[in-house]
């Protein structure tokens, strides 16, 4: 009984992989009221667009990727996951990292940024 204790403690405190972080974030995301959605969505623009600056200019022909960051009381990240390690993604998570996000309801949570460059 001890040991089954024992691992379910230990898989409750494991980090969890990119697909279910971001099946966190959707999840976090798709509850949000109307009002903390588009806060949420604004800071999300702000932080991305300053990532933009700071990392140049995304080329057409850089493949869509997802960057996902779990982000504590404070609204800053806690832990980031992204699915490409190209060098603008990696230019991107850094500056991604430091965004301040609102927190509704006081706890933290998943949120996703997800990228395309097509033209």
């Amino acid at each position: 009984m001890f040991h089954a204790l024992l691992l379910a403690a230990q898989l409750a405190g494991a980090d969890p992989s990119f697909a279910q972080a971001k099946a966190r974030a959707d999840e976090y995301e798709s509850l949000l009221s109307p009002k903390d959605s588009a806060a949420l969505v604004e800071a999300q623009s702000q932080a991305l667009t300053a990532a933009l600056d700071a990392c140049g200019p995304a080329k057409s022909s850089f493949a869509p990727f997802t960057i996902v960051v779990r982000v504590g009381v404070s609204g800053v990240a806690e832990r980031i996951w992204r699915n490409d390690d190209s060098p603008f993604a990696t230019c991107l998570d850094r500056h991604l990292t430091s965004a301040v996000l609102p927190v509704a309801a006081g706890k933290p949570f998943h949120a996703s940024y997800e990228l395309s460059f097509a033209p």
